[in-house]
């Protein structure tokens, strides 16, 4: 079996704005006492959006020893992402990649442009690609709700990105973006894992934020077979 940690949005402050530094240190803290095979960091790791300064102070928090990969969000600079934490935790300046499992693959993508590149889209839609295979991305690779984030801040082209994971052999999307927990399915499963910095209304038209837990989700791969769910610290 494969663990593998992934948390999302943790929009660090400089100054531990509404307690995100204290939130992320919980979340490392509880890595350190339980270590996964993968920690996943899925974008918009700063408040102060491409913060070297963060970006450093983040960093120096990792548990050591912990195997840990990065994707932006569109508040992260790839440039300066890339440039803090390097190929051991981007793996390249691109942040695309697959992690091979005995059962199946575990892709990694770059969405923090806003849009989904077709490169990616033609890799993930190809048969080298193996059934019920995982993905990391930023943002919701479908359209959930009639709410504010679906309206003001959907992925570009979102229409075309399902169509091709519907047709493709990815089994399960892992993303954040929305600043919530949600979880649907149709062709592949979608889990959007909520952040530790605030929480957003998936369904409210108009922008209604409220405080946060401090959430990290809990993936199991055996074989072909993922489980996962959303574990809160603070309760």
């Amino acid at each position: 079996m494969t663990l593998i940690y992934q948390i999302t949005d943790t929009h660090v402050a400089l100054d531990n704005k509404n307690s995100t530094r204290e939130n992320f240190l919980a979340v490392m803290n509880y890595v350190c006492q339980n270590p996964a095979d993968l920690l996943v960091i899925t974008g918009d790791l700063p408040d102060e959006d491409g913060s070297k300064e963060i970006y450093q102070w983040m960093k120096e928090q990792f548990p050591k020893g912990q195997k840990t990969y990065l994707i932006p969000g569109n508040h992260d600079d790839d440039g300066n992402l890339y440039e803090i934490f390097g190929p051991e935790f981007c793996v390249s300046p691109h942040f695309f990649h697959t992690m091979r499992l005995d059962g199946i693959d575990v892709i990694f993508t770059n969405t923090g442009s806003g849009r989904f590149p077709p490169e990616q889209l033609d890799y993930l839609s190809s048969e080298s690609v193996r059934s019920q295979s995982v993905l990391f991305t930023h943002y919701p690779t479908r359209k959930i709700s009639d709410g504010f984030m679906d309206t003001i801040y959907p992925l570009e082209n979102l229409p075309e990105v399902d169509d091709v994971l519907v047709r493709s052999n990815i089994g399960y999307v892992f993303c954040g973006h929305f600043h919530t927990e949600y979880k649907a399915s149709g062709g592949y499963e979608i889990h959007v894992t909520p952040s530790p910095a605030f929480e957003v209304d998936l369904n409210e038209v108009e922008l209604k934020l409220s405080s946060a837990g401090i959430p990290i989700r809990k993936i199991e791969i055996e074989g072909a077979s993922t489980l996962s769910e959303v574990i809160y610290l603070d309760e």
